[in-house]
């Protein structure tokens, strides 16, 4: 008789736990409308939500979700702190989480347009110090799987990121050499669409050379993927060696290459990336940071007499060793904007820190930060080439001067895209 007692009592002490009255703010998939409920337990949310918010069917069809994307059940309910916003999804809805949100709008943004189109500017002018903390908490700030390193440590981190590298590091490192390609394609593009180039045969050997030069260099200094490869910190320790950076090369290096010339290169580069649009996937960070570079291949691929040409220069310049390659995260993996290009430092403080390697959603946030040229490529350095390219012979460092400015953080700093002002440089 103790015993049927004992379990009365404690089912009579869970009945009396659950029906507290507690209240909660309720929305639906689109965000749009937002209410306050006061229930019992999560049949009562649910009929009362359904009312409110003019939901006609039956509530056992609804579920409830939490920002994050998770799915409430009953028993998890109870355990929610009071005014935990909640989300009601009806059958056939799909919810989008706040950094699904987030994800989805970086992936889709055109991050050219951004200063471009009038109520984008409008947007980055108005209220931005709230806007940009805003999103910064929508970001997951979880550090435990931050130090994880390989996908099967931490596989939702390459959900959907079309690579075949196997760690974060690896990844990252990848992701600062596409970043440097394009720099080097658009480059190209540039000098090739010249008055000095197409009309002036000196001129077109000179740089044509140049070009040579740039992609020997670049392939000697692993096209500075290091830049994000937090296995790269800097450290108190000096036993590193260039010698160990070679051991420690990561397989889609182009050292590990050296049988495959840049055309080999960019046919590969263009057949994936064709593929990619063809099946017409989800796109991920890689397409925001790739789609100059696609850009450079579709034409390349039109440019066969040209690329035949280039293909027969030799290169008159000296390819200088590769030094040391340092990131510019720390050993966490956490970037820190430097600031405008004619400031010191950034005013936003830790406002403007990132770490790519705690999240897929600060990974695709981590794409719309830009390598500022300081002193323009566009407008001041290859302009300066072109005229530099009409001389009889152009001094090797000049050459070597304009590298460093196009290629390495000599001439680039990391910025948030706040602080990344795409007007002239003067």
């Amino acid at each position: 008789m103790s015993l049927i007692a004992d379990c009365f009592r404690r089912l009579t002490d869970i009945s009396s736990c659950k029906s507290e009255l507690k209240g909660y703010k309720v929305t639906d998939v689109t965000r749009t409308r937002k209410i306050g409920i006061a229930c019992r337990n999560l049949q009562d949310l649910k009929q009362k939500a359904c009312l409110k918010l003019n939901v006609t069917n039956d509530p056992g069809e609804i579920n409830v979700f939490l920002l994050d994307g998770s799915l409430i059940d009953e028993e998890y309910f109870h355990t929610l702190a009071p005014q935990t916003t909640l989300i009601l999804q009806k059958p056939g809805e799909k919810v989008l989480s706040d950094a699904d949100i987030l994800y989805d709008a970086l992936r889709r943004v055109n991050i050219d347009f951004l200063t471009a189109g009038g109520r984008v500017t409008q947007f980055l002018t108005e209220n931005l110090k709230a806007k940009v903390a805003l999103l910064n908490k929508v970001l997951n700030k979880d550090e435990s799987k931050t130090a994880l390193s390989t996908k099967e440590q931490h596989p939702e981190w390459f959900e959907n990121l079309e690579t075949n590298c196997m760690t974060k590091e690896a990844y990252m490192h990848r992701r600062c050499q596409d970043r440097i390609r394009a720099y080097l394609y658009k480059t190209i593009e540039q000098i090739k669409c010249s008055d000095a180039f197409m009309n002036d045969s000196k001129a077109r050997q000179q740089l044509l050379s140049t070009i040579a030069f740039f992609k020997l260099q670049l392939k000697e200094d692993h096209y500075f993927g290091y830049y994000f490869d937090r296995s790269r910190a800097e450290t108190d320790s000096k036993s590193d060696s260039d010698e160990t950076d070679c051991g420690r090369c990561y397989d889609h290096c182009p050292c590990n290459f050296a049988r495959i010339n840049d055309e080999t290169y960019l046919d590969q580069r263009y057949l994936r990336l064709s593929q990619s649009l063809d099946t017409n996937t989800t796109a991920d960070s890689d397409e925001i940071d790739e789609t100059d570079a696609r850009k450079f291949l579709a034409s390349e691929k039109k440019s066969a007499k040209v690329a035949s040409d280039e293909k027969s220069e030799s290169c008159p310049y000296r390819v200088k060793p590769r030094e040391r390659q340092i990131a510019i995260c720390d050993k966490k993996g956490e970037f820190r904007c430097e600031g405008r290009w004619n400031t010191d430092g950034c005013p936003y403080g830790d406002k403007h820190k990132i770490n790519p390697y705690r999240s897929k959603e600060e990974l695709a946030l981590f794409s719309t930060w830009n390598l500022d040229h300081t002193i323009e490529r566009s407008r001041t350095l290859i302009p300066k080439l072109l005229q530099l390219s009409r001389q009889d012979t152009i001094n090797e460092q000049d050459i070597y001067d304009c590298y460093d400015n196009l290629f390495t953080v000599k001439n680039l700093r990391l910025v948030h895209i706040v602080c990344h002002d795409k007007g002239s440089h003067k």
